[in-house]
């Protein structure tokens, strides 16, 4: 067994823990750039609804990357409706009706299973059969136009990363940090999940550790990211790629499985916790539906839109498979309140 066989998942599952670490020692070595800084390798095990994969996760320039295997006979897209889903996900009346929801009916009526099913077929790629290579892939998307810089504490004041392009925007931000002085604006106080400054700063509030993960910014358009991934010795991921590393090519049409059920109970708080964690590979996607993820076409993946409390339509754009109707026009500015994109390194046999 080679190389490249080594790391094709049917492959990679039988390996033992000594060869992965050679496998891996090897894709550092030969496909990492060395002007890039690796460290914190470590090896993990993911598992999701039943499939699990046992990898390898490392930072580059102090950004997390796990080790995908690869697959020379994906079956990706969907074809096959509403199967697999209970009624009670579609059956129901809408109590909102959004933008999003009103045109959907007025073209496909949403009112019998034949409609869901073509609705749902619409809304997602074709059935297919791909080779996928192996890949070094960013755990969570970063917003387009970034640079990751580190992480600011918001109990401390501590910054840890980038000194030296932090400082020029720290005193931008102190300001933004400030309790009011007043008791009754002091209770009322709450920092913004989301920091943004065009063409000078990002920053996404983290709530479990007290921080902000910032990073500068730079407008930019899909074409001028796309050539600014590929200058710092990366790749796009086609949407073969990113929906095989969001689903690794279940024929289930959710990630977590095909409950949509999120009640306040056992079953539907198990379902909550499914879809906010990492996936089989250890990736983190976003289940806010609060924008795009971009990928190396025009394809957009996941979806910016409000609940309407049918299940099915709502969490549709968290589909493995989920292809956006949003046109991207090339030569559109995006903005990272909406857009973000995932790294990769693919490993090829040339």
């Amino acid at each position: 067994m080679d190389f490249f066989e080594a790391l094709e998942w049917k492959n990679w599952k039988i390996l033992s823990d000594e060869l992965r670490m050679q496998v891996m020692n090897q894709v550092l070595m030969y496909f990492v750039s060395p002007l890039k800084y690796v460290s914190d390798v470590e090896y993990k095990e993911f598992s999701l609804s039943g499939v699990k994969c046992q990898t390898f996760e490392c930072s580059i320039d102090g950004e997390r990357f796990v080790l995908v295997p690869g697959n020379k006979e994906a079956i990706l897209g969907w074809n096959f409706g509403t199967q697999g889903l209970p009624v009670t996900t579609w059956d129901q009346k809408a109590h909102t009706l959004t933008n999003e929801y009103q045109k959907m009916k007025t073209n496909y009526h949403l009112k019998t299973t034949e409609d869901w099913d073509v609705f749902v077929n619409e809304s997602t790629s074709p059935l297919r059969k791909v080779a996928i290579s192996p890949m070094l892939v960013q755990k969570e998307a970063s917003p387009v136009g970034t640079t990751y810089l580190g992480e600011f504490n918001l109990v401390t004041g501590e910054f840890t990363g980038e000194v030296e392009s932090f400082l020029p925007i720290k005193n931008q931000l102190s300001p933004l940090f400030c309790v009011p002085e007043s008791l009754e604006a002091c209770l009322s106080f709450e920092v913004p999940n989301q920091l943004f400054e065009k063409n000078c700063y990002y920053g996404q509030l983290q709530l479990e550790t007290d921080t902000y993960r910032l990073f500068s910014h730079q407008a930019c358009t899909h074409q001028t990211l796309k050539q600014q991934v590929h200058d710092q010795v990366y790749d796009l991921l086609t949407e073969d790629e990113w929906e095989y590393v969001n689903g690794g090519g279940t024929r289930r049409l959710f990630r977590w499985s095909n409950e949509l059920d999120q009640g306040n109970h056992y079953q539907g708080r198990q379902v909550t916790r499914k879809m906010s964690q990492v996936n089989m590979f250890g990736l983190r996607f976003a289940t806010k539906r609060q924008g795009w993820e971009l990928t190396d076409s025009d394809y957009l993946k996941l979806e910016k839109w409000t609940d309407t409390g049918i299940p099915l339509f709502d969490y549709l754009p968290l589909a493995s498979y989920y292809r956006s109707r949003q046109i991207l026009a090339k030569e559109k500015e995006l903005s990272p309140l909406e857009y973000s994109y995932r790294k990769a390194i693919i490993i090829r046999q040339e």
